[in-house]
């Protein structure tokens, strides 16, 4: 069970026009539906062993946001007429999407609508998480790695790889440098370190010691790193690296968090598994000022068992919902100000994140 639960430029194709129906929840309702353009993705993860895993986008006229209903399209099924197995997490380079498979093992490249271009077989490297520096994407891996990918290069896709040490998860790039969350996979206590590895060398320089547990969530702005070390049901921390000094701060408890960059703040929330109710409930949601550090309560109607959290370029925020994996995660869509705009949006089993394009 403790396992369980820690592996829990926009392409304008104004040629083609479509239409697309859907029900009141934003789903496509059988009609698939042909993209104006699009540049909100969400990989879903699956029922574990169920290969029923998602590459899916929200589709909208983007002349009409934010006020035009999105609706859910499962782009990899459309596009290639067969299922992804599962999908732990994308990035999205230039006019590429990068998508990794933890337990297909497997690394798939695809254009920006959903079609496979190249796929890279993995034996037994299980692939988690991933980032970019513009050029190369990274992608962490239980066998203790991190590997280089030429995401332009199919015939020889896998450039390098270093050893970071036991179970990396989430990633970023700052100031030259890869940052490599080291999780508390084992429930051993030794998961609480951020691995460095300098990319001109491609060697890991250094360990910095964190709060328990780092694991999925890490964000680059500028020469900064923050992520979240998730403890194991004690309160969680957000920390944040100064990736010129690689100095460590504390900035408050949270597990979950986005980063907005149209105010310089955190959209946070502190979540906690209940056992009886079998989710996540929330002990609280607030924002968090970076430069004033001054926390603010958010309200954000709908949500019973929210996993992740994402802002949007223009400070729009996307909020993912899980109330039970044996059913599909849900979308809320808010305002800025946190007022609920659609949603629930039903998408794949277990979403992991909603990345965006720009």
């Amino acid at each position: 069970m403790k396992k369980n639960l820690l592996a829990l430029g926009i392409i304008l194709m104004s040629a083609l026009t479509f239409t697309a129906c859907s029900d009141d929840n934003g789903n496509d309702d059988g009609v698939q539906p042909s993209l104006s353009s699009t540049n909100t993705y969400i990989p879903c993860a699956g029922n574990y062993m169920k290969n029923d895993g998602t590459v899916g986008l929200l589709d909208y006229n983007t002349g009409n946001r934010p006020n035009a209903p999105f609706l859910y399209y499962d782009a990899y099924q459309a596009q290639n007429g067969t299922g992804i197995g599962d999908a732990q997490d994308l990035i999205i380079v230039g006019n590429k999407i990068i998508v990794t498979s933890t337990s297909s093992s497997k690394l798939e490249i695809l254009n920006r609508l959903g079609k496979l271009e190249h796929r890279v077989k993995l034996h037994n490297t299980q692939p988690r998480f991933l980032a970019t520096d513009g050029k190369y994407v990274y992608f962490s891996a239980y066998t203790g790695k991190v590997y280089k990918v030429n995401p332009n290069d199919y015939k020889k896709t896998i450039i390098d790889s270093v050893i970071v040490g036991s179970h990396p998860e989430a990633l970023s790039v700052a100031n030259g440098k890869l940052y490599v969350n080291m999780s508390d996979y084992n429930y051993d206590g030794t998961g609480k370190s951020v691995s460095v590895v300098d990319l001109n060398t491609f060697k890991k320089i250094k360990e910095l010691q964190v709060a328990l547990n780092p694991y999925d969530q890490s964000y680059s702005v500028d020469d900064k790193v923050y992520f979240a070390s998730s403890f194991h049901g004690e309160d969680a921390a957000v920390q944040v690296i100064d990736a010129k000094t690689d100095q460590v701060t504390t900035l408050c408890k949270a597990n979950i968090f986005g980063y907005d960059k149209t105010k310089n703040r955190l959209i946070c929330f502190s979540t906690q598994y209940d056992y009886t109710l079998e989710r996540f409930v929330v002990n609280k949601a607030f924002t968090y000022d970076i430069a004033t550090k001054e926390q603010k309560e958010l309200n954000l109607e709908g949500l019973i068992s929210p996993s992740q959290v994402s802002v949007d370029s223009k400070g729009y925020i996307y909020v993912i919902d899980t109330p039970k994996y044996s059913e599909p995660s849900r979308v809320f869509y808010y305002s800025p100000e946190g007022k609920l705009i659609q949603g629930p949006i039903l998408v794949g089993y277990d979403a992991h994140k909603i990345k965006f394009a720009n």
